[in-house]
């Protein structure tokens, strides 16, 4: 879908079994858009199209895709220049998995690793395996079409939705030998930090954040709370930040939520309504950016989730790159914060570019969570150094001519004051990649809102969807909005790559929060003024019904199951041949009472056996079903960190680190060939590390030059010696 909203001619290539089990799903009605359906059995119709193929997208068991010459090897020796993505059956140690996103979080132990309104493990509406592995393959292409641009050779890369779960989790999962107590406990045992979700007087829901510069003192001021004597920080540490968030909740209980969003964001305090998946769609302000597009479908009238990557050149470009690896010679200068703006660089980086990041010399914000850092900073060289001091300019000036790509996350018109804004990168340098990973787009009526995970989270329905039917929202802990935006602006940024080759001119990208949170849910669209949302999870917070959810077995186990078509629905049926005879796998549609009987059926059969007797069963007779693995935090972690294949495969990787000895986290995730390049720099940067060095072999500065700097403080270098 997004390869086609950038430009490319889809041909969608299904084949003709029974229809399986999202054949009446409305979802696709918006994911497959734009492209040209061939429905084939036949081996010659699809080789023929392979023939002209610039890139394949692959997917499904090896018996389906390489059994029937369809693998890599097979169609890149008739087409060479042919980028081919795969798309895998998820294998750990543990085995292999179902490709089924559902089976890939239960077998992990996903399930248990958010506290829903019951006990026990909860179906995660998070989308995780899906919407990571989308963002993989995507990456994938888009930087092998740049490799293919510079080699004329085509490439191959290769992922899984196991692959895909992980690549949604980098600021989850991580052990360090000597990391200070509160930053292990995070990675041991999650975020204990408040959520700040408030009902108010009319029953509806507002999220708010106030992590900006006095956004603290503003909210005090305008609940009538009492003022903090200490500030934000040591409100935090010290536990009275969680009191006052629970007394909140009665101050917001006496208004309604227009009124209090109108007093806040006077007060410039944060916070955004909390919608449900879809009624975003009815906002000006993604007409205005492009996020709802509307279409025209016999005699309706739709409105649908836009592209979260817009693309324009700018200026004549400069010579090509060239390198080895995939993105081997492209010089990158990251300027952004926080999450998603720095992970798309470490994507980059991790695809073989040189990322310089730019920080202030006391560090960027999100260095005091340095789980995040750890998530996002990997492979780059920090320069720190004081964009707003006079002095500053002429190393920007020098910085912004020597990058091919310029990124930041900054909000809108902050660009224009630190003069890193697209006027001044292209007049510097006109070939340039310029990129912004705004919050909510680079305008429109919110374009001066501050966002965060939080905020996206409520406004684009995730944590309606988490929480399932009837029930108050759920915001997942580990960030997934600021993860989704850094995939897709580090795809942004590669598309833009692309387009400026093919093109002979430097591009802007813009990718936004919002978009990534919008894509996240982006199956569900607007048709004729109403949200049409297709299967949603159940108050219970097990599934979408019978034949994809989980359930309760003997002893208090549990298991997840996925009945795909009708082959396996019969198969079920001499198992629990109560079950109804049609195969009816989801709730919502025209046999809703018809789903909703069988999953009573199953839910009352399952308890008769433990979940391992069940799954055993289930395998025998060919229907997909995986116990759930019953971890806590560090359970989870720790089953990702130490899976022997995890390791073998790059998924997970250790290295030494200054400040916390060896370290572990996810590695890269992006397995791309024939080229392998010199692989990702397994380091940290810390503070100004790396500020002496970029200043004189990159930029060309004497040294005279740098002293004068270091004595301004205008830039900082890392100081090695003994405290």
């Amino acid at each position: 879908m997004v390869l086609a909203d950038l430009g490319a001619d889809v041909v969608r290539v299904v084949g003709t079994p029974a229809p399986p089990i999202d054949a009446s799903v409305p979802w696709g009605r918006a994911w497959h858009r734009d492209k040209r359906i061939v429905v084939t059995d036949d081996r010659a119709e699809v080789l023929a199209l392979v023939r002209d193929a610039d890139v394949v997208l692959a997917y499904g068991p090896e018996t389906v895709v390489e059994g029937r010459g369809l693998g890599e090897r097979d169609l890149r020796a008739g087409n060479p220049a042919l980028v081919y993505a795969r798309c895998r059956p998820s294998r750990t140690a543990a085995g292999a998995i179902e490709d089924y996103g559902l089976l890939v979080e239960a077998r992990s132990g996903f399930c248990t690793q958010l506290a829903g309104h019951r006990p026990g493990p909860i179906f995660a509406d998070v989308r995780a395996p899906g919407v990571g592995t989308a963002s993989l393959m995507l990456t994938s292409v888009l930087a092998l079409l740049c490799r293919r641009a510079r080699t004329g050779t085509g490439g191959w890369a290769e992922t899984s939705l196991y692959d895909g779960m992980l690549a949604t989790l980098g600021c989850m999962i991580g052990r360090s030998e000597r990391a200070a107590p509160e930053i292990e406990s995070y990675w041991e045992k999650g975020s204990t930090f408040p959520n700040f979700l408030y009902r108010c007087a009319d029953g509806e829901l507002v999220q708010v954040w106030f992590g900006g510069k006095g956004m603290y003192r503003a909210l005090i001021e305008v609940l009538g709370d009492e003022p903090s004597a200490e500030g934000y920080y040591t409100d935090q540490m010290t536990g009275k930040l969680g009191e006052r968030a629970a007394r909140w909740a009665s101050f917001f209980a006496t208004r309604p939520r227009d009124e209090w969003i109108e007093r806040l964001r006077a007060a410039r305090v944060a916070c955004e309504p909390v919608f449900g998946p879809g009624e975003m769609l009815a906002d000006p302000h993604l007409a205005a950016i492009g996020l709802a597009v509307p279409r025209a479908d016999r005699g309706h009238h739709d409105v649908l989730v836009g592209s979260p990557i817009a693309v324009r050149p700018t200026a004549k470009a400069a010579a090509p790159v060239s390198g080895h690896g995939v993105l081997g010679g492209l010089r990158v200068l990251d300027f952004s914060a926080f999450v998603a703006g720095p992970l798309a660089a470490e994507v980059l980086a991790d695809l073989g570019a040189d990322v310089i990041k730019v920080e202030p010399p006391e560090g960027e914000a999100m260095r005091a969570a340095a789980y995040a850092v750890a998530a996002c900073q990997r492979g780059k060289r920090s320069l720190a150094l004081d964009l707003g001091a006079p002095e500053a300019g002429p190393v920007v000036q020098r910085l912004l001519s020597w990058a091919d790509v310029v990124l930041h996350n900054f909000r809108v018109g902050v660009a224009e004051r630190l003069g890193i804004d697209e006027e001044t990168v292209t007049r510097l340098n006109p070939g340039a990649v310029y990129c912004h990973a705004s919050a909510f787009g680079p305008s429109g009526p919110r374009a001066s809102f501050p966002g965060n995970d939080a905020l996206m989270q409520a406004v684009t329905g995730f944590e309606r969807a988490v929480g399932g039917a009837g029930n108050d929202p759920l915001a997942a802990t580990w960030i997934p909005i600021d993860m989704a935006g850094g995939w897709v602006a580090a795809a942004g940024v590669l598309a833009g790559l692309r387009a400026r080759i093919a093109q002979g001119h430097g591009q802007r990208v813009d990718t936004s929060l919002l978009g990534a949170g919008m894509l996240v849910h982006s199956g569900v669209f607007e048709r004729d003024g109403h949200v049409v949302r297709g299967p949603e999870l159940d108050a219970d917070q097990t599934g979408y019904g019978p034949g994809y959810r989980i359930y309760r077995a003997a002893g208090d186990t549990w298991l997840a199951l996925v009945v795909p078509d009708e082959r396996a629905w019969r198969a079920l049926r001499t198992l629990v041949p109560a079950l109804p005879a049609t195969y009816v796998p989801l709730r919502g549609g025209d046999a809703d009472a018809v789903a909703r009987e069988a999953e009573s059926v199953l839910a009352a059969a399952f308890p008769a056996a433990p979940a391992a007797e069940w799954v055993d069963r289930l395998h025998r007779h060919g229907v997909p079903a995986e116990p759930i693995e019953p971890l806590d935090r560090d359970g989870f972690r720790r089953g990702v960190l130490d899976d022997p294949v995890n390791r073998r495969m790059g998924r997970v990787v250790a290295y030494d680190t200054a400040d916390w000895g060896r370290f572990e986290q996810l590695g890269p995730l992006l397995r791309c060939g024939p080229e392998p390049g010199a692989g990702p720099r397994l380091m940290l940067p810390r503070v100004g590390e790396h500020t002496v060095e970029i200043l004189a072999a990159e930029l060309g500065m004497t040294g005279e030059q740098i002293e004068n700097l270091l004595t301004a403080k205008v830039v900082r270098q890392l100081d090695d010696s003994p405290a």
